[in-house]
């Protein structure tokens, strides 16, 4: 049995297991769940994506005159996490480089995530630390999938996202999970998405750049999530058509696009941090 360890806040119960530092639950005061269930179609619920987005072409990555495999969405949402502290209502935990993550990444790096619950909130905060010698590119990406619907008597057609701002940047799409060139129209243009299955017909609605910093996720009545960030630049919507889920995903870089050739570190959408430096994340799931 995977094991986890809860953090609660006045009203909400957060659930994370030690593997992939992954919440497998979030509920409010009656019980009520708003993350996904893990089953079929899909077997995750809100995995941490590092150090890539999506995939690179070839499934491995360039790093000066070597290269090394690298599996879709990075190594970290499949490894056993340490718990470095904890209390009744946050906890701690990270993943450190090690023999293994090498023959990915080659890399010294600390990866921290941090689940704090407060009142009707859970906000998560990664640290990003550059342990090595030489600079360190990478990306990082959060993955919750929430229910969909919020409500089992609510229609699915009901949902929508609304964006704090007018989204206007261009939307992309992926191709076996790497970027393809075209973009379009951003759905969001006047703030709000309402969710049908044909936008997931063609796999992710990736938001490369939002002007936002903010969205809530409803069906118009009931209940209601708000999701707020900093120091993520993009937002992705996921899902798979007739399933029961929507992923509501912030990201800090991009998939690779289908062409991408080079180093690493010049990959389009990568932070680089300097050695001994930190990157610092953070979002915040708040039950409306």
């Amino acid at each position: 049995m995977t094991s986890s360890i809860v953090a609660r806040g006045e009203k909400i119960s957060v659930t994370i297991r030690h593997h992939g530092a992954e919440p497998v639950s979030i509920r409010d005061e009656d019980g009520h769940e708003y993350l996904w269930s893990g089953d079929e179609p899909w077997k995750r619920r809100a995995p941490v994506l590092f150090p890539v987005i999506c995939r690179v072409p070839d499934d491995r990555i360039r790093v000066g005159d070597e290269t090394f495999p690298m599996m879709q969405h990075g190594f970290a949402r499949d490894r056993q996490w340490t718990v470095v502290d904890s209390a009744n209502d946050r906890v701690s935990l990270v993943l450190v480089a090690d023999d293994e993550t090498r023959k990915h990444f080659p890399y010294d790096f600390a990866l921290a995530a941090t689940y704090v619950a407060q009142g009707r909130s859970l906000t998560t905060h990664y640290t990003v630390e550059n342990r090595g010698d030489e600079p360190m590119p990478f990306s990082l990406g959060a993955h919750p999938a929430f229910v969909w619907p919020l409500e089992e008597d609510q229609p699915r057609s009901m949902h929508q996202v609304r964006f704090d701002e007018p989204e206007t940047a261009p939307v992309r799409r992926v191709a076996d999970n790497l970027l393809t060139d075209e973009r379009f129209d951003n759905p969001a243009w006047d703030r709000v998405m309402t969710l049908n299955d044909a936008w997931f017909d063609d796999g992710a609605v990736i938001m490369t750049e939002v002007a936002s910093n903010g969205l809530v996720y409803s069906s118009g009545h009931g209940r209601a999530v708000r999701l707020t960030w900093e120091g993520f630049t993009g937002i992705t919507l996921w899902s798979v058509p007739g399933a029961r889920f929507v992923c509501i995903e912030p990201w800090r870089g991009q998939p690779a696009d289908a062409d991408f050739v080079g180093d690493f570190a010049g990959k389009p959408g990568n932070v680089v941090l300097a050695p001994g430096a930190r990157a610092e994340l953070s979002y915040s799931v708040e039950l409306l």
